[in-house]
């Protein structure tokens, strides 16, 4: 075979490489477009917007590479589309399945209060559930028509907050938690020293627990028309648990099947077409108006770094907030916040970022499930903060922890030995336990970054310090309490928030409102994929089941001071 034959066959095989590989790329393009697509239907007159609400009501919708989104509610999407279909002469009814939803109560708060307007233009709701928990009962007690599954139950039995400690565990497998906490309530190293809740930690949980319970009393005896004691009453005695039980005491207007529900639409509207939500509303796209309201969502711990699923990087949110003061389109920001806190460092840098971007654009804080301790730390330099009633808030305070693994080791059969130049040069490494001079030193940082805290609540809020001090010390309030004691302005939800800022950067005329920072694509997930993102999803996927890991991931870091909620907090 000549030379010539041998390089046109080279040259033929390159080419059809080359287009085997072009066509894959289009390929794979095509399919990721399909994926991220949003099939938007045609709505008719005259039709039920149907929501399924199943599974966990989520700020931030997870957009992991090979994440399913399937057990995720996307809040934004539900009370856009709720909002929407307000104003929408073609949406006569909503039909809500509520029987699998899990969220907190300040987001089902702001879906309440969506579904109240729209009930409020003379249009119909109708609420099933297989079961009825408290948290998606305080939906359906807003429906003309509520039913209750036969089979099923409504656990109206009132409020209670479940802490897990963990210290008879450190001590089975031989690991010592060394502790460090500034204030009197600040315990949220309580699952680490306790078997049971301490005296300041149960009276604080109960007062919070007290004006939750009193929020969701009144607003559901109003929408029912039943007196707040009959309800403590049913409460107290189970006797509004069992279907025909929940019927007796007007909790629910029906016993019945889902097909029972629908078919009271069907009697109700003659006929009626039914749409799902998701394919009611657009996703957000990109806007190029000239005054817009950047809406920054700050959902998940704030770690030092990168952010990732449930986490908040620091480096990542200010690089976010650099990115809004350059657009001199974004008029002003709402800072949406999710968040128990984290690193004090990483606050601090945040809360920096804020307070520049301050100076030339206003910010106002909207305070959802969560936005406590550093939480709260991001919240405090805003120009205006809003909380729902049952928002979790306050925490101001700081905590050191190192965990001390020598027992375990030796158990084991791993010794060490060191040798320093200098007393403490092994300081924070893992080993017996601190000097007191060492011991002195932490204390002395965890001091000053307690002052600094309070310095800049003080400052923020417009208070006096010694006012802050006695809100302060770790101490948990609802939103509603917050906005008694001044640690919070107003009671809202985001929509709240987004009309503040408008009217604080002056826009008479009509803005839009854009999300940060903006979910990647499918294709940019595929291309900037590494296995520390796999990490971070499975992470972040058993952290939700099992909170331990999330305790121990944050306090073992060396940096670790912390502020951030006492315990993983789940009111049901």
């Amino acid at each position: 075979m000549g030379i010539k034959s041998f390089i046109k066959q080279v040259f033929t095989i390159a080419v059809g490489c080359f287009i085997s590989l072009l066509s894959l790329f289009y390929i794979v393009l095509f399919v990721f477009s399909k994926l991220t697509a949003t099939d938007i239907r045609e709505v008719a007159s005259n039709s039920v917007l149907s929501f399924n609400m199943e599974g966990r009501v989520v700020e931030k919708m997870p957009n992991g590479l090979f994440r399913s989104n399937k057990g995720t509610v996307n809040f934004k999407k539900v009370t856009k589309a709720i909002h929407e279909a307000t104003n929408d002469n073609r949406i006569r009814a909503i039909y809500l399945d509520l029987s699998y939803l899990y969220s907190g109560w300040a987001t089902l708060e702001e879906i309440r209060e969506a579904l109240l307007a729209f009930k409020a233009q003379g249009k119909t709701i109708i609420a099933y559930g297989d079961n009825f928990t408290q948290k998606s009962y305080y939906l359906a007690s807003v429906a003309d028509e509520i039913i209750l599954n036969p089979s099923g139950f409504l656990a109206f039995k009132g409020l209670s907050a479940t802490i897990d400690f963990y210290t008879k565990l450190f001590e089975h497998i031989s690991i010592r938690p060394i502790i460090f906490r500034i204030g009197a309530c600040k315990d949220a190293v309580e699952p680490f020293c306790l078997t049971k809740m301490s005296e300041e930690s149960k009276n604080q949980t109960k007062a919070y627990l007290d004006s939750m319970y009193d929020h969701f009393l009144t607003k559901v005896g109003s929408a029912r028309s039943i007196a707040v004691s009959v309800l403590k009453a049913h409460a107290n005695n189970l006797s509004a648990v069992l279907p025909n039980d929940a019927l007796r005491a007007n909790l629910i207007t029906k016993v019945g099947y889902a097909t029972d529900a629908k078919s009271l639409l069907k009697e109700k509207l003659k006929s009626p077409s039914f749409i799902n939500y998701n394919h009611y509303t657009t996703s957000e796209s990109a806007s190029n108006s000239d005054n817009q309201i950047a809406v920054v969502i700050a959902e998940g711990e704030i770690v030092d770094g990168s952010s990732g699923i449930g986490y908040i990087g620091a480096r990542d949110f200010i690089k976010t907030i650099k990115a809004i003061r350059e657009d001199s389109n974004i008029k002003a920001v709402v800072l949406r916040i999710h968040s128990p806190g984290g690193s004090v460092a990483a606050s601090d840098i945040i809360w920096k970022a804020i307070e520049e971007l301050k100076a030339v654009k206003p910010v106002v804080a909207s305070m959802s499930n969560v936005a406590a301790s550093g939480g709260y730390y991001i919240a405090a330099p805003c120009n205006y903060i809003f909380a729902q009633p049952t928002t979790i808030t306050g925490s101001i305070g700081i905590f050191g922890m190192l965990f001390d693994p020598t027992a375990l080791m030796h158990k084991i059969g791993i010794y060490r030995d060191v040798v320093k130049t200098a007393p403490s040069a092994d300081f924070l490494e893992p080993r017996v336990s601190c000097s007191e001079q060492e011991s002195r030193f932490i204390y002395k940082m965890l001091q000053q970054g307690y002052d600094d805290f309070l310095r800049k609540v003080a400052n923020g809020r417009g208070l006096h310090l010694a006012s802050v001090e006695k809100l302060a010390g770790g101490r948990v309030y609802t939103g509603a309490m917050a906005q008694s004691n001044g640690l919070v302005d107003a009671l809202g939800g985001l929509e709240a928030a987004i009309a503040k800022a408008a009217a604080l950067a002056q826009l008479t005329h009509k803005y839009s409102v854009c999300y940060l920072p903006r979910p990647k694509t499918k294709l940019e997930q595929l291309l900037n994929y590494t296995s520390g993102n796999i990490k971070m999803e499975v992470l972040h996927s058993l952290v939700q089941e099992y909170p331990i890991l999330n305790h121990y991931q944050l306090l073992s870091k060396p940096c670790g001071v912390q502020a951030i909620l006492p315990y993983t907090i789940h009111v049901d």
